[in-house]
Parts: structure tokens; C-alpha cells; sequence
């Protein structure tokens, strides 16, 4: 028996499925909507096709879409989105040639999909084919462009970026996303220096045609972060005094940006006056930036009180801020280049019981690091012997340096350590030019019969050592 339906009952269920929070919601509303004989609603089937497409579930999608009695072009997209997300290619191609009426929107979502695929060569076919149609607008430019820009493939964004706003190309004029786009690939590309001539020539479009489009918080994120890379720092400390004259409001991304700039040119009183007055409160990247600067800057017992800061802080207000791995690479750092011996170990041994991160070969790496510059040989052995996983050959670098130079002071427990060391090194399927290093450590205490045994020793292994193959650690 088919309920009644009661007046305003329709408009009320679109709203429910807009709002519903998870899909057993969903499915209870599409029940009821077939209760009330309303499933064949055009507008209230497309609302709960889109939700299911949004949530991945392309089974009830797809026969939520075939049993429609009729399908508009809202329908046909919402589909053709749902297809695409679940990487159905082919599916989403079949559905996108059948279309009755395909719409700007149609064409984008086809350019995405083969763009996120990496199929550059189809995603520039329909992007052409969509000129041709004459249903091209500057989302489709925006997303082949972008498509290009994360293929590392610059020279073919700068030259569709370039027929954009040609009269010859009957194209749209670039909007401050293209522009966002075209700088964000050539930071990408490890190209800053290119992304900052692409700021200035979008200032000097902007005043000179007087147009309005202003560059948002990403576009100076993003030139400030091409600054840092460039080491332009004075153009970088002008587009910070641009944006203050501006009245830009400054974001947790923005001022991350401008933290860790001006951590890198030494500025760190100013670093810290962003962090201070950030309008929504630092979040944990921020945290991060500024424990790395200060450490990197030689203030370690500053980037323990800041982590103290963000831990105390994380207690008492409402948005909890955890320390996470990048934090601990910072702090451990920090306390490494400024000698913060007992602190560095603290930290080391609560990770897993105080703040449930895991240690992994970086977080080791920062130990080895404190505990060799402190002297400490014998200790930095011990947390290597006390790794879970094989140590990497930058850990074991950092291990040999110090023997070597406890070595060339004529210390025996370099020389021993040097040995382990370089038998390490030797398992590792690397170079063993490391392992050779330790020859001019036997050299350097003048004992050449050492040396000339070590050197057969390790030709010997470099020539049988067969790959994969390698013994336990000690």
C-alpha cells in the first residue's frame, strides 16, 4: 500500500538526503521515498545518486540511475562523476558518448578522469573535441593545464596558458586559478625561480589592465614558498609587505609559508611575529615550522619550550594539536645541533608511551646524530643495535664519520666501531666506498698491515657477494 504523500513532502526529503550524515541514512530515505511513490522524482533520485556517487557506492548508483524513468543532464553528470571517481573508464567513456545533452560540465569531468589517469593523449582529445563544440569554458583550460602541470610537462601548459585570451583561440582570458596552476607546476617541477616571474608578470597584467582579479592566499603561499627555494628573500619580505598593505587575510597555509621563510633567511624574530599573531591559532604544520626553525637556527632550548607551548596547549583548548612523526624529526634535530643531550633522550624514549608515535630510521638517524656530536660512540652504537630495521646507509654514515675521528685521535674504539660499521655498510646492495673508508682510518694510525688486509677483505666481498644476500646484523 503506497502511503500519501503530504504537501511540501518532496522538498522535505531532498533536504533529508542533502543532510544526511551517513548511508545507512541514505538508503532508509531512498526506502522511504519509494514508499511514498515518489522514487521516480527526476530532482529527489538525482540527490540520492549523487550521495551514493559521493560515498563511492556505484552499485546503488548505477541502479538508482537505470531504473529513472527519466534522466536529465544532472543525472547524466552526477553518473558520469560517480564512474569516474571509481576509476571506470571505460564505463564513464560508453555513458559520456550516449549522452543526449553533454554540458561544460560533462566535458570537465571526462578532461579529469583521463588527466588523473594519466592518459594525457584522450584527456587532450576531448578537451579538444570540447573547443570544437564550442562547450569549452576556463574550467576545461584550468584542468588540462593542470593535467599537465603534474605531468611534469610544463612546456605544453605554458603553451596552452599562452593561447588563453587570444582572439585567434576564441579561448577565456586566464583566472587567477590558471595562474595559481601554472606557478604551482613550476615550483613542482623544482623551477621557483620561473613561478616567481610568473607572480610578477600576473601583478603587472593586473595594474596595467586594471583588472580586479586579486591574487588569493594560495597565490602568495605559493610565491613565498618560491622565494624560500629561490633564496629571494628581499622579494619574498616585499610580497609580505604587499599583502599587509593589502589587508590579505593571512591563513594557516599563508603563514606557514612566511614562517619558514623567514626561519631560512635567519629572520627569527620575524618568523615568530607570524606564529604570534596568526588569526585562527597555529596548527600542527605550523608547530612544525617553527620547532625546525628554531633548531635550525641554533635555538634548541626555544624549540623545546615551543613544543612544551603546543603540548600544554593542546590539553587545555577544544582542538586537540598531537605531536605526529615530523614533530619528533624537529625537536630531535633541534636538540642535536644545540647539544641538548638528556632532553634529546626524553623526548626519544616517550614517543611511544606519552605520545603513541612510533620511531622510525629518521627519528633513529636524529639520535645516532645527537649522541656523536655529544661524543657519545658507544651509546649511538647501542640505539643502532637497538633498531628494529636494518639501519639506512645515512645512519650508517654518520656512525663512521665519528670513528674516523676518534680514530685519527688515536682512540682503539673508533677503530672497532669503524670495522662494525663498515661491515654494515658492506651488506647494504650500495656502494662500499664507505666501507673503503675505513682503510685510511687503519692508514691514519699507521697500521699498514691493517690497511692492506681490510682492502683484500672488501674487494673480496664486493666480487663474491651475490644479490639480495646478506648476513645478520651483529
Amino acid at each position: 500500500m503506497q502511503l500519501r504523500v503530504l504537501p511540501n513532502a518532496r522538498a522535505a526529503l531532498i533536504r533529508a538526503v542533502a543532510d544526511a550524515p551517513g548511508r545507512r541514512e541514505e538508503q532508509a530515505l531512498h526506502c522511504l521515498a519509494c514508499k511514498l511513490g515518489l522514487a521516480g522524482d527526476a530532482v529527489l533520485a538525482t540527490a540520492l545518486l549523487t550521495r551514493y556517487a559521493r560515498r563511492g557506492l556505484l552499485d546503488p548508483a548505477r541502479r538508482l540511475f537505470d531504473e529513472m524513468p527519466r534522466r536529465d543532464a544532472v543525472a547524466f553528470n552526477a553518473m558520469l562523476a560517480a564512474l569516474v571517481a571509481s576509476r571506470r573508464m571505460a564505463d564513464a567513456r560508453e555513458l559520456f558518448e550516449r549522452m543526449p545533452d553533454r554540458t561544460p560540465a560533462s566535458w570537465n569531468t571526462m578532461v579529469t578522469c583521463y588527466c588523473k589517469a594519466g592518459d594525457l593523449g584522450s584527456a587532450r582529445e576531448v578537451f579538444e573535441a570540447s573547443l570544437g563544440a564550442t562547450a569549452s569554458n576556463v574550467v576545461s583550460w584550468n584542468t588540462m593545464i593542470d593535467g599537465y602541470c603534474k605531468a611534469g610537462r610544463m612546456d605544453a601548459a605554458q603553451e596552452l596558458f599562452d593561447c588563453m585570451g587570444c582572439s585567434f583561440s576564441s579561448s577565456p582570458s586566464p583566472d587567477v586559478v590558471t595562474w595559481n596552476t601554472m606557478m604551482a607546476g613550476y615550483l613542482r617541477r623544482g623551477d621557483p625561480a620561473t613561478a616567481i616571474a610568473m607572480f610578477r608578470r600576473l601583478m603587472r597584467q593586473t595594474v596595467q589592465q586594471q583588472t580586479l582579479m586579486m591574487p588569493t592566499t594560495v597565490t602568495i603561499a605559493t610565491v613565498v614558498t618560491a622565494c624560500t627555494q629561490a633564496g629571494d628573500f628581499a622579494f619574498g619580505r616585499r610580497v609580505h609587505h604587499y599583502i599587509r598593505q593589502l589587508g590579505t587575510r593571512i591563513d594557516a597555509v599563508l603563514s606557514n609559508a612566511l614562517i619558514d621563510m623567514y626561519f631560512k633567511c635567519g629572520s627569527v624574530d620575524r618568523a615568530l611575529d607570524v606564529f604570534a599573531t596568526m588569526p585562527d591559532g597555529p596548527n600542527l604544520f605550523c608547530w612544525n615550522t617553527v620547532i625546525a626553525g628554531l633548531g635550525m637556527n641554533g635555538r634548541g632550548e626555544d624549540a623545546v619550550r615551543a613544543f612544551h607551548d603546543m603540548v600544554g596547549r593542546s590539553r587545555t583548548c577544544r582542538g586537540i594539536i598531537r605531536p605526529d612523526g615530523v614533530t619528533f624529526v624537529a625537536l630531535l634535530s633541534a636538540c642535536s645541533h644545540s647539544g641538548l643531550v638528556a632532553e634529546g633522550r626524553r623526548f626519544f624514549a616517550e614517543m611511544v608511551p606519552v605520545h603513541g608515535v612510533a620511531p622510525r630510521e629518521e627519528h633513529y638517524g636524529c639520535m645516532v646524530d645527537l649522541l656523536c656530536r655529544a661524543g657519545l660512540l658507544g651509546d649511538a652504537v647501542r640505539v643502532v643495535r637497538a633498531m628494529p630495521v636494518r639501519p639506512n646507509a645515512k645512519i650508517l654514515g654518520c656512525l663512521l664519520l665519528h670513528a674516523r675521528r676518534l680514530s685519527s685521535a688515536s682512540e682503539e674504539d673508533g677503530v672497532r666501531v669503524g670495522e662494525w660499521v663498515a661491515d654494515r655498510i658492506s651488506e647494504l646492495d650500495l656502494d662500499d666506498g664507505a666501507a673503503y673508508g675505513l682503510s685510511n682510518m687503519y692508514a691514519s694510525l699507521q697500521r699498514w698491515d691493517h690497511v692492506e688486509m681490510h682492502r683484500i677483505k672488501v674487494n673480496a666481498a664486493v666480487r663474491h657477494k651475490q644479490p639480495g644476500q646478506s648476513s645478520c646484523m651483529i
